[in-house]
């Protein structure tokens, strides 16, 4: 009878993982009283929000990159900050008030910075552990849309003499967001650990639109 290679293999495969976690876990030592700083690559959905009369506004997917400090209260309990700067393209549709509701198609550029307060619970006090975590913060949002007003400043330029620049303001807002998410950590010794995860983001727009977002998270931590 011929060798199952494929059986072999994943058998191969999962002795390897054991082995590999069985000596982080020797490694590991307890989170309990651990600063950390973390780098967070993430990547959010794409979303279709919907405003009064027809408004809408297709946000594209993005990626961005987030960097945070956390406290290992104990092996289990940790709080955090994290903050995050995103930037990229949707297409929208305006209502002109014109007596017929003519719908007007654009496209803009949008950038949020957002900071956040996270707790975050791990299920065991062990190197490999599945988490949970909520957050709470607030996101500044610039829509890119021109308001219609212009900003100007002039000045004595040693080079160029009196020299004068404007710019068209766009709509701006700081907005409340939170969400809670779910994953999982490996500690891989003493000083690094991994997790990925994905969480549920809301950001309250006003006070009857309220966005909700997707976002996969991978973080490389350093503990000290």
């Amino acid at each position: 009878m011929k060798p199952n290679y494929k059986i072999h293999t994943k058998i191969l495969l999962a002795v390897c993982l054991l082995f590999t976690m069985n000596a982080a876990a020797k490694n590991f030592s307890s989170r309990a009283e651990t600063w950390e700083f973390f780098l967070a690559p993430q990547f959010t959905n794409s979303k279709l929000l919907q405003f009064d009369n027809g408004a809408e506004a297709n946000i594209n997917e993005t990626s961005s990159l987030s960097f945070g400090l956390g406290y290992n209260m104990n092996s289990q309990t940790e709080l955090s900050v994290l903050f995050t700067n995103s930037d990229t393209n949707y297409s929208g549709k305006r209502i002109i008030d014109d007596g017929s509701n003519t719908p007007e198609k654009f496209t803009a550029n949008l950038l949020t910075s957002s900071i956040n307060f996270g707790l975050t619970y791990n299920l065991f006090k062990t190197a490999f552990t599945p988490y949970i975590s909520t957050h709470l913060g607030w996101s500044f949002i610039d829509s890119g849309i021109p308001t219609g007003s212009i900003t100007g400043n002039c000045w004595w330029d040693p080079w160029w003499g009196y020299t004068c620049s404007s710019r068209a303001e766009t709509f701006t807002t700081t907005e409340l967001n939170y969400g809670a998410g779910l994953g999982l950590r490996f500690d891989v010794n003493q000083s690094f650990y991994l997790k990925g995860g994905v969480s549920k983001n809301y950001i309250d727009l006003n006070s009857s639109n309220t966005a909700d977002f997707t976002t996969y998270q991978f973080i490389f931590g350093f503990k000290f």
